[in-house]
């Protein structure tokens, strides 16, 4: 003799679909609308940016950027309307990848050395360092000393975002309607 079936507490397919559905599951779901950033905002409500007026010097010093632009994104838009050729942005890719996504240094063991970032790219040794006397001639790579730690003088490379391309992209984020993320 066999025994009652005893109700499970798991349901199976079966009992789903048994199930009525109430009347707001059957409706469409509205999806959810997206916060906008708070850079965002505030480039609509002020209007298009103005970019400053800035020396050749000035142009390929380091930009400032502020407590709402994020260094990797700001960098990466940069990078893209830079004109830079295409090693040089394809090398700067790499690198931005091993940086710090807030302030675009590259830790003393990330350090890649020229034939490693040849194989990396698929570039040649010769093309990785005429791309890298390229990014710091335009003002996209610098040598950046270290104060502190075991490695105390040695230089390691940071990245930056030039002042002229940081002004150019927050032209053309101003501008835009969409303020997300471009890919």
């Amino acid at each position: 003799m066999t025994a009652p079936a005893q109700p499970r507490s798991v349901p199976t397919p079966a009992d789903v679909a048994r199930r009525a559905t109430p009347a707001a599951a059957t409706a469409p779901a509205r999806p959810a609308a997206r916060p906008k950033a708070r850079a965002a905002r505030r480039a609509a409500a002020t209007g298009p940016y103005t970019p400053v007026k800035l020396s050749a010097a000035e142009s390929i010093a380091p930009g400032q950027l502020t407590r709402d632009e994020h260094f990797r994104r700001y960098f990466l838009l940069g990078l893209r309307r830079s004109g830079l050729p295409a090693s040089s942005r394809l090398l700067a890719h790499d690198l931005m990848w091993r940086a710090g996504h807030h302030n675009g240094r590259i830790s003393p063991n990330m350090q890649p050395d020229r034939e490693y970032l040849a194989l990396a790219t698929g570039l040649t040794v010769a093309q990785v360092n005429v791309a890298i006397n390229t990014l710091k001639s335009r003002g996209w790579l610098y040598d950046r000393r270290l104060a502190s730690g075991p490695r105390v003088g040695s230089t390691h490379w940071a990245l930056a975002i030039p002042a002229a391309a940081l002004e150019d992209v927050r032209v053309f984020i101003s501008t835009r309607r969409d303020t997300g993320y471009t890919h």
